[in-house]
């Protein structure tokens, strides 16, 4: 009787080995393997557009008047817009177009008789996209290229020099070094220092410190000013902001900051460029606007402020400026192509396409559990590829910027390659040691993932691609042992066994 009890302890121990590979891990992952690397910035939801700016100058006064109207063009301003200029074209005059400041500048200059008005339209293509950088702790230093010192000094309306701005700066930083963490302190500071209340004309960042009220321009130059004022390069961004970017439409362009002109800002870190900020939207979400801005975001002008009447985009000088009317609209129509003549663009749109397929595939192998690491060498070089094409693009330099771009797209294919066969190996790993040690239905079940897998591959499907590579591996590592299946029968025989072998002695005592 003694060995029929240890008979069946020892199928009881192999009834519950047997069981416990199905409540093994399913993702196996190692603590140890790092995450993958980060770029510089991601830009996705790209919104393509033909825009008409439309100005209307009218002399509604009693006299003739000689008119100067200068106008702020649209410009490629890299990683995330690209500009391409169609047509500029006026009803009156010729334009004379100047540089200033890394901005683009037109001009006519007219003389209206009074009731006489002109028309001037800027059309233009534009690939906008949101962009989001990553702000990196390890940045331990304020470097900038020597161009940029004009961003640290005091002007107009940026009072950087003042004592109490200084003192205020000095005392909000700290002993902080990281500009991003420098500038997150100055942005939070703006935002709940500051009330939102629409100004007649600029103020300037004093004003704004002093009365704790304004508007984007109040909210965009003080944030400036207490950047330049510890050393960091910052400058106001002036444009547009409207929804219309991104649906098409028409969108008011006048001088009143109610629906499309807007003012921001940008500070500026080594080795990633100038990283924007707007604390006006801000205060209803700040972790939407900082070092992040939307494809509803057109930026016109960089730098300078553009004086009244239009703050914005357009200056009007005249003899007697008050009888001067005008007004200013864009006229948005989404396009379903690229119209850009300039190939690089094109080009560059391509590229961060496949980079953005590259990063998700790489992102959710990581997540779950595949180890990748062999391929993050690959990863940096496509990141560095795309960010030297929008780089080169917005020194004017497409020629280089086309060739960064086209070794985007080979390092993006060659990586994606990578972290696929990466992945599936050891999937297929899992399948194999799953056949090895008889977890048939497991195995099959594996197999079948691992065909679907390889299909959404053959497609580009990389998303798919790693997420059945994953159900393959967890199937194969969570599939019980066919002695699942044969350790309770064989129980239960052996256990029937027993119990008959009893009663038949006992029926052979009687």
């Amino acid at each position: 009787m003694k060995s029929h009890l240890i008979v069946l302890m020892l199928l009881s121990a192999l009834l519950i080995t047997s069981l416990a590979p199905s409540f093994s891990s399913s993702t196996l992952e190692d603590q140890s393997i790092s995450p993958p690397p980060t770029p510089h910035f991601i830009l996705t939801t790209p919104k393509i557009n033909e825009i008409t700016y439309k100005v209307d100058v009218r002399n509604t006064g009693n006299l003739p008047s000689s008119i100067r109207i200068d106008i702020a063009l649209p410009k490629t301003w890299s990683p995330d817009t690209y500009v391409e200029i169609k047509e500029i074209k006026l009803a009156l005059g010729t334009p004379k177009n100047y540089f200033s400041r890394e901005n683009n500048y037109t001009y006519v200059i007219l003389n209206l008789e009074p009731g006489e008005s002109t028309q001037m339209n800027i059309t233009f293509y534009s690939l906008k996209y949101r962009v989001g950088y990553y702000t990196h702790n390890y940045v331990q230093n304020i470097s900038y290229p020597n161009e940029y010192a004009i961003y640290t000094e005091p002007e107009r309306y940026i009072e950087s020099n003042d004592i109490r701005i200084e003192s205020l700066a000095t005392a909000l930083v700290g002993d902080r070094k990281n500009p991003f963490r420098i500038a997150e302190k100055i942005y939070d500071f703006v935002i709940s220092a500051l009330r939102y209340e629409t100004q007649p004309e600029i103020r300037g960042a004093l004003w704004a410190l002093l009365n704790r009220k304004g508007d984007c321009s109040e909210y965009g130059t003080l944030f400036v000013a207490l950047m330049r004022a510890v050393g960091i390069p910052a400058r106001i961004v002036t444009g547009h902001v409207s929804n219309v970017l991104s649906r098409g439409g028409i969108a008011n362009a006048t001088n009143l900051w109610l629906d499309s002109p807007h003012l921001w800002a940008e500070f500026y870190v080594d080795g990633y460029g100038w990283i924007p900020v707007d604390p006006t939207l801000g205060e209803g979400d700040s972790l939407d606007h900082f070092s992040i801005l939307w494809p509803t975001y057109l930026p016109f002008l960089k730098g300078p402020i553009m004086e009244a009447p239009c703050r914005s985009l357009l200056t009007l000088k005249a003899e007697h400026l008050e009888p001067i009317d005008y007004t200013a609209v864009l006229l948005v129509t989404p396009l379903a192509f690229l119209p850009f003549e300039n190939k690089a663009i094109p080009s560059i749109y391509e590229a961060n396409e496949l980079t953005n397929s590259m990063r998700r595939a790489a992102d959710d192998a990581y997540d779950f559990g595949f180890n990748i690491t062999e391929s993050y060498k690959s990863l940096l070089e496509t990141y560095d590829s795309l960010y030297n094409a929008t780089r080169m693009i917005s020194k004017g330099d497409s020629f280089s910027a086309d060739i960064y771009a086209k070794d985007t797209l080979q390092n993006a294919r060659q990586t994606l390659q990578l972290v696929s066969t990466l992945s599936m190996n050891q999937a297929r790993k899992a399948i194999t040691k799953t056949w090895n040690e008889l977890r048939l239905l497991g195995a099959l079940s594996g197999e079948n993932y691992i065909r679907r897998s390889e299909e959404y591959e053959s497609t580009g499907d990389y998303a798919n691609m790693v997420k059945y590579a994953y159900y393959a591996r967890t199937t194969a590592d969570r599939a019980p042992s066919i002695f699942t299946f044969i350790g309770p029968v064989l129980l239960c025989v052996f256990t029937i066994w027993i119990i008959n072998g009893k009663m038949s002695s006992q029926s052979a005592h009687t």
